[in-house]
């Protein structure tokens, strides 16, 4: 497995980084043993590199995955964390060292910021991550983004006299989940900040599985682009995991790794139970979501009454499968099978 350099302050990490969004209670909700032994799979077969974050509550499966391979050590953990002040940030840098039982956390980001104005309303926080890389807790401190506009806000910070090491931008052939700009708005962005010293792993390479039918060339179109040294991919199973790093390796997939790809099709799915609060709707970095009219009831003697009630409907076009929605649902009923 090819390894790259993402930061002075790091070990070299894999090219092919597991995205665990994928193994977590936020899409497919798996049962531990089974997550775990397809992390530990990946890790057997050279993948050092693995992205998780505080909202995926999925610490405890990465912990039995490092059991399982005889510990973490040489393994490169990155998370992140949506806390906004000093003590949001010290408890979520407890949790993530006590949930995978690491005295230590590679990279710890700022979760899915957006411009200058969030990161400095974040602060707080950024700077308690910042203290901890001084003192060793840490060894990068990043941030992931879907807005062009926090790529170029890392930028303004480094002006500012404060340097990250490492962000984690949306990019892929289709432009999907891009909240701000086009795909070329997100490409220069990210190229300044290379440029500029800044680590770079992409995420959503296959636009939430929508290229997956295609995953030559949006893989090409990523790993060819100049500015992104590694690329966090979710996997759910051991055949994916083989697939991908097949074609990182070899830059080509196997008739069977084609189809392994191929044939996974993931989707959001909106139970009809669905209560129509819109809390999936004004959650969705995507505006994948929407509020739509149920059937009309009516009911009334002698005087006529409309009641009108709503549920969610996505637009799979949009949806890039992050599942953020489902983590805000009070019912339960936003769902990635």
């Amino acid at each position: 497995m090819e390894k790259v350099r993402l930061s002075p302050r790091l070990p070299e990490v894999s090219r092919l980084a597991f995205g665990s969004l994928t193994l977590s209670p936020l899409q497919c909700a798996p049962d531990v043993e089974a997550a775990s032994d397809v992390i530990a799979y990946a890790i057997s077969r050279g993948i050092n590199f693995i992205d998780t974050a505080q909202y995926y509550a999925n610490y405890g499966i990465l912990r039995r995955a490092f059991e399982k391979t005889g510990g973490a050590d040489g393994v490169v953990l990155s998370t992140k964390t949506y806390a906004y002040d000093r003590a949001l940030a010290e408890a979520a840098v407890e949790e993530a060292r006590r949930g995978t039982d690491r005295d230590v956390i590679d990279v710890f980001m700022l979760h899915e910021q957006e411009s200058i104005h969030t990161l400095h309303g974040h602060m707080e926080a950024l700077e308690y991550l910042l203290e901890c890389r001084e003192r060793g807790i840490i060894r990068a401190v990043g941030v992931s983004m879907h807005h062009v506009a926090a790529v170029r806000g890392v930028l303004e910070l480094r002006r500012e006299g404060i340097f990250l090491d490492v962000i984690h931008p949306i990019y892929n052939k289709l432009g999907a989940g891009i909240a701000d700009g086009t795909r070329e708005d997100m490409a220069s962005a990210v190229r300044d900040a290379h440029d500029a010293g800044v680590g770079v792993f992409g995420m959503k390479s296959l636009a939430g599985g929508h290229l997956c039918g295609s995953a030559a060339e949006a893989f090409d179109f990523v790993l060819d682009s100049g500015f992104i040294d590694s690329v966090a991919v979710g996997m759910q199973s051991v055949s994916e995991v083989d697939a991908n790093i097949e074609y990182f390796e070899k830059r080509s997939f196997s008739p069977d790794a084609s189809r392994a790809l191929a044939e996974k099709k993931r989707r959001l799915h909106v139970e009809e139970y669905c209560e129509g609060c819109g809390a999936c709707v004004k959650r969705c970095p995507a505006e994948a979501l929407r509020l739509v009219p149920n059937e009309v009831t009516e009911r009334g003697e002698g005087e006529f009454v409309r009641e009108y009630t709503h549920h969610a409907e996505v637009d799979t076009d949009k949806c890039v499968l992050c599942g953020y929605c489902s983590a805000v649902c009070p019912c339960f009923a936003v769902k990635v099978y």
